[in-house]
């Protein structure tokens, strides 16, 4: 993703700027160009990536750098040079963050490791574009996660009206349904009064070549977009950009990827991150007779989840499927499989249980994960092994299943590896669809209308997103009827509908 910029820069070759040993010490970047690094020796810090310890099991070491831009703009930094080969000298394998803030309390702005992940042949080097603002300091850090050798990076101002949003300002897309999705990131630099969202079910699309929608930047905090009219159930990818003007746009940040909402059944086996939609912290990995282990997915090579304990406390690591869409009363059977694996040398190999509930809310969130539909130990490390579970959905909505590794604190270091996930479903011979009911408006600011031709109207209980009951009241089977809702806070309500033909649910969304 480097760009060659040509114009309004000054190119400086082969700058001796030798980092300082930390945030405090951090020598100053005042031009543009090649910057000759040294080894890298200093003190890390850990706002963006965390830990304390490298790939190789010794302590977090950094080279600081830092630059104040007199304008707003983009700086992009690049570690992908010849020089940089892996050899005796220089690292072939770097790793960034940019921060700002004081030394004391930094915040993390943006990080990169890998020029692309997806490349079939690994560039281990680093390339990073970033959003800043006139005045304000931003930090270079430079740290020895998988190299602490010398290194050369080019380092790039250009000066920009119209601001990009940061590629860490752009949140996860969410409230899905089988056709629309709402999108949410922060403000740009110089707060644009509107932005573009460049949607596609090309998930290579380039930017520019999908559905444009004007997303204007609100009132709030953050900034809220919505995109609908998609294709059912499908996968997307969307990028954002500023719009300061009919002849005035920043380039786009992205891709960003979206899952809308599955009808079932649907299954995965986790060979394409961009068409699986799991999310939450377990990893990935994808295994061959040459990996560590070798050829762990269900089926031999391949891709596969894991996750994993802890030799010093309980884990807490948690997993989620894509939204699913359910209806009233349907049965849902939840299929995956699993088996262990440790990294000793006993014979045969010691693993230490591994406890994994399987649960289920309304978002992929742990603390919206309240009802546990069961709970594994699983302790079979010789083959993968079908975990199997059911549960029925009560109201219609949409719903993601989550996965919890809460195993005890384990004796040996053991890995659940995680795969062929798969929901079936059949519906009771009662449910019946929430279409055949009307309400209106939707939005209100009190009075609101539900009407049906074919099903008759007993009660009406309407639930905040906590699931608490706010407002109940019975109507006596009537096909039309009315209800003040205006006592309500503004927000998104769940409205049962109750019939003698059983519950349907409808959104409804208080001004």
């Amino acid at each position: 993703m480097k760009k060659l910029l040509l114009s309004c820069i000054m190119l400086v070759i082969g700058i001796n700027v030798f980092a300082q040993a930390s945030c405090a010490a951090a020598k100053a970047i005042t031009a543009n160009g090649t910057i000759n690094a040294p080894a890298i020796t200093g003190t890390y810090s850990n706002p963006c990536l965390g830990g304390t310890l490298n790939d190789a099991g010794t302590a977090l070491k950094s080279i600081w750098y830092k630059y104040t831009p007199v304008s707003n703009g983009e700086i992009t930094i690049s570690s992908d040079l010849p020089i940089n080969d892996g050899g005796a000298t220089y690292s072939g394998d770097t790793r960034l963050s940019i921060l700002s803030g004081t030394c004391t309390a930094l915040t993390c702005i943006d990080y990169t490791d890998d020029v692309d992940p997806s490349d079939a042949v690994q560039n281990y080097l680093s390339t990073i574009t970033v959003p800043v603002a006139a005045g304000t300091t931003y930090y270079i850090q430079w740290d020895n996660n998988w190299s602490p050798k010398k290194f050369n990076f080019t380092f790039e101002f250009i000066a920009v009206s119209c601001v990009r949003p940061g590629y860490v300002d752009i949140y996860g897309a969410g409230g899905y349904t089988t056709t629309s999705a709402k999108l949410f990131w922060d403000p740009s630099i110089g707060t644009p009064a509107n932005y573009d969202v460049d949607w596609s079910t090309d998930t290579s699309a380039s930017p520019g070549t999908g559905t444009i929608v004007t997303v204007p930047a609100g009132t709030l905090a953050y900034v809220e977009g919505a995109i609908s009219g998609l294709p059912d159930s499908s996968n997307f990818r969307y990028y954002v950009r500023s719009n300061c003007g009919s002849t005035s746009q920043s380039e786009f940040q992205g891709p960003y990827f979206g899952y809308l909402a599955k009808t079932l059944p649907y299954s995965t086996d986790f060979e394409n991150e961009i068409t699986d939609g799991f999310g939450g912290d377990f990893s990935v990995l994808t295994t061959s007779a040459a990996s560590t282990p070798a050829s762990y997915a269900d089926g031999g090579d391949g891709t596969s989840l894991y996750t994993f304990n802890d030799t010093a406390a309980a884990s807490d690591i948690w997993g989620f499927s894509r939204a699913i869409s359910l209806s009233a009363g349907e049965t849902v059977t939840i299929k995956f499989k699993t088996r262990l694996w440790v990294d000793n040398s006993a014979s045969p190999a010691v693993v230490s249980p591994m406890a994994l509930d399987l649960t289920v809310g309304i978002a992929p969130v742990d603390t919206e994960q309240t009802t546990v539909i069961s709970s594994f130990v699983i302790t079979d490390d010789t083959t993968f092994t079908e975990q199997t579970a059911t549960w029925t959905a009560i109201e219609s909505g949409v719903y993601n299943f989550g996965f919890h590794n809460n195993s005890e604190i384990g004796a040996e270091q053991t890995y659940l590896f995680f795969d062929t996930l798969e929901f079936t479903s059949s519906l009771s011979t009662n449910n019946f669809t929430s279409n055949t009911f009307s309400v209106s408006p939707n939005p209100t600011n009190d009075i609101i209308t539900v009407s049906s031709q074919a099903d008759l109207i007993n009660s009406i209980s309407i639930k905040d997103l906590n699931g608490r009951i706010v407002k109940y009241k019975t109507f006596g089977k009537s096909s039309l009827i009315q209800m003040n809702i205006a006592e309500l806070s503004s927000g998104m309500y769940l409205m049962n509908i109750n019939t003698e033909k059983g519950i349907a649910t409808k959104k409804v969304l208080k001004k």
